[in-house]
C-alpha cells in the first residue's frame, strides 16, 4: 500500500530560484523504515518537514506530494525546540492532554511508553536539566506516545552517545515491526541504522538521485555517494569484492575473517606516544565537585584528570555523565564549590551543544567578524559562501553546525573547546574539520573536545578520556582506547578485531593488508 508519494514535486523557499527540494518520482509503502541520506543542505529536512503536515517554513510548491498517514509526528533535529513543558512527565502527555484523550487511557499510555523507552528515573527531572541526548530521546517518546501512522525523524542520534544510538535504533526496529508503524529518518550515523532500512533515499543539492533497497542502490553508486554508506560496505566496494554485499556488521564480520588472514602480532597504526615526551605541560583539573541546585546530587563528583596542551583530547562517555558540564568549568562560566583546574591558558574559545547561541546577525555574513579573514575563509571551505544573505535560523542542522564552527575555529585561542563538533554533518565536512584541528594542534594551540562519533575520534584525536557518573577515570592514546573498549570502538574494529585488534579505521585495513603480504 502506497503511503507516500511525489510526482514532478519542488519546494521553494521565498526569495530563491532553486528548489530546496526536487523530486521526479518517488513512493514509500505503509509500514516501511525509509532511511533518508545527503550531505549537509541536501534538502532531507526540508522534505521531512513537508510530510510531516505542519511546515515550518512558508514557501512555494509545485507539482505533487501526496502523504496518506492518518497521523504523523515529526522529531525534529535540535531537541530543545520541541520541549514546551518543565517537567519530563508533563511533556509526554502533552500531546494527549491537546487531543482530550481521558486520564485513565492516558496514564496507561504514559505508563506504557515509559516502561518502553526506560525514562522511570527521569519523570521527576525537569527538562531544562537534562542532557542533549536525554531530551531527543524524551521527544521520540513524547511522539510515540501519540501513537502515530508516520514517524519522522531528523538526525534523532546526533546528540546520543554510542552505547545510546545502538539501543534507540533497536527500539525504532521494534516500533515498525512490532507496531507497524511506518518510519522515515534522515541520518548521518549510518553504521547501525543501513541494516534495518527497507529503502534508502539518497539526496543531494535538492534532488533525489537514488531510491530503492540498500543493496541494489549500492551497486548503482558512484564513489562520490561511498561515503553516505557504513565503512565495511565502503571497505566492500574499495577491494572490488563481487557477490552478496555485507548489510550486517555480522556478514561484513565473516567476509573480512574469511579474506584477511589472522596476523595478531601485525599493528597497523603507529602509537601516537612517541611525541609524547616533548608535550609536558598539562591541564589538571583536581577534585572537581558540582550540582546544579543544593538539593540535586553532584553533577561533577572529585572529577580528577588532566591532558596535554598542543594536543586533540576527545572525551566520550555516556549522556548525562557530565561532559558538557565539565566543558562549561574549563571555559569559566561554571565553578565548582570543590576543587580546582590548574594551567588553563588565558585565551578559550567555546562551541555550545546548541551552535544557534553563537549567532547575533540576521545573516550568515554578519554573524562572521571578517569577510576576508579567518572566518570569511572557513566559510568557503564549508561550501557556505552561497548562503551568506540567508538567516542563520534558516540553516539545516549541519549548515548551522559548521556557521558556528567557522566563529569559533575563526578566532584566535589557546584553547579550543568543543561539544558534539562533528553533530549533524556529513563525511566531507568532517575530514575538513578534522584537518583543520589537525593544523591547529601542529601550531601548539590545544583542543579538547566532546564526542559520540568514534568513527571521527579515533581518526583525528591523539588522547581518549572517557567520563563516568561524574569524573574522568580513563585518559588513555587513542590506539589504546579502541583497542581495549568493546562498545566503546569503531564499526571497523567490532569487525576486524578477530583478525587485528589494533585495526580501528579504513586505513589501518590498507597497512594491515601491506603488512600480511610482506
Amino acid at each position: 500500500m502506497v503511503f507516500i508519494q511525489a510526482q514532478d514535486y519542488r519546494f521553494y523557499y521565498p526569495e530563491d530560484n532553486r528548489p530546496a527540494v526536487s523530486i521526479e518520482s518517488l513512493t514509500i509503502e505503509k509500514g516501511s523504515f525509509c532511511l533518508l541520506a545527503g550531505a549537509s543542505g541536501s534538502g532531507k529536512t526540508t522534505l521531512l518537514r513537508q510530510l510531516s503536515g505542519n511546515p515550518v517554513y512558508q514557501g512555494k510548491e509545485e507539482g505533487h506530494l501526496s502523504c496518506f498517514a492518518g497521523t504523523a509526528a515529526y522529531v525534529q533535529q535540535n531537541p530543545e525546540n520541541q520541549i514546551v513543558t518543565d517537567r519530563v512527565e508533563y511533556e509526554l502527555v502533552f500531546g494527549l492532554e491537546n487531543r482530550g484523550m481521558p486520564k485513565e487511557q492516558m496514564q496507561r499510555r504514559l505508563a506504557e511508553v515509559v516502561t518502553f523507552f526506560g525514562l522511570e528515573e527521569l519523570m521527576d527531572r525537569d527538562t531544562m536539566s537534562l542532557s542533549g541526548g536525554e531530551k531527543q530521546i524524551l521527544n521520540v517518546a513524547a511522539a510515540i506516545a501519540m501513537n502515530p501512522d508516520l514517524l519522522l525523524l531528523d538526525e534523532p542520534t546526533s546528540q546520543l552517545d554510542p552505547v545510546a544510538a545502538r539501543h534507540f535504533f533497536e527500539l525504532l526496529h521494534q516500533i515498525n515491526e512490532e507496531l507497524g508503524i511506518t518510519i522515515m529518518i534522515a541520518e548521518q550515523r549510518l553504521e547501525d541504522v543501513t541494516a534495518l532500512a527497507d529503502q534508502i533515499i539518497l539526496m543531494q543539492k535538492g534532488n533525489v538521485c537514488f531510491q530503492g533497497k540498500p543493496d541494489t542502490i549500492f551497486d548503482k553508486i558512484s564513489d562520490h555517494f561511498l561515503s553516505f554508506f557504513p565503512s565495511y560496505m565502503q571497505l566492500y566496494k574499495r577491494t572490488g569484492r563481487f557477490g552478496e554485499v555485507p548489510l550486517t556488521k555480522k556478514a561484513a564480520r565473516n567476509w573480512f575473517c574469511d579474506d584477511y588472514q589472522a596476523k595478531k602480532s601485525a599493528e597497523p597504526g603507529e602509537r601516537n606516544q612517541k611525541d609524547r615526551e616533548r608535550k609536558k605541560e598539562r591541564i589538571q583539573c583536581r577534585g572537581l565537585c558540582f550540582r546544579y541546585e543544593r538539593s540535586s546530587p553532584d553533577v561533577l563528583r572529585e572529577c580528577s584528570f588532566s591532558f596535554a596542551r598542543g594536543e586533540i583530547t576527545c572525551l566520550a562517555g555516556g549522556n548525562g555523565s557530565g561532559k558538557s558540564t565539565l566543558l562549561e568549568h574549563l571555559y569559566g562560566t561554571r565553578h565548582g564549590y570543590r576543587g580546582k583546574i590548574k594551567n588553563l591558558p588565558g585565551r578559550r574559545v567555546f562551541l555550545p551543544q546548541q551552535p544557534q547561541y553563537l549567532f547575533l546577525g540576521d545573516t550568515v555574513e554578519q554573524c562572521i567578524s571578517a569577510d576576508k579573514g579567518p572566518m570569511g575563509a572557513l566559510l568557503a571551505g564549508f561550501g557556505l559562501d552561497g548562503l551568506r544573505q540567508r538567516h542563520p535560523a534558516d540553516l539545516s542542522g549541519g549548515e548551522k553546525q559548521k556557521l558556528a564552527l567557522c566563529q569559533v575555529l575563526g578566532t584566535e585561542a589557546e584553547l579550543y573547546l568543543l561539544d558534539e563538533p562533528t553533530k549533524g554533518m556529513d563525511m566531507d565536512s568532517k575530514h575538513l574539520l578534522g584537518q583543520l584541528l589537525r593544523k591547529l594542534a601542529d601550531e601548539g594551540r590545544t583542543i579538547f573536545f566532546v564526542s559520540h562519533d568514534m568513527e571521527f575520534a579515533a581518526k583525528y584525536a591523539d588522547t581518549m578520556a572517557l567520563m563516568f557518573q561524574g569524573d574522568v577515570p580513563l585518559v588513555a592514546d587513542t590506539r589504546d582506547f579502541f583497542v581495549e573498549n568493546q562498545f566503546y570502538t569503531t564499526c571497523m574494529n567490532r569487525i576486524a578485531r578477530e583478525v587485528s585488534p589494533y585495526i580501528i579505521t579504513l586505513e589501518d585495513v590498507e597497512r594491515y593488508a601491506e603488512t600480511k603480504d610482506h
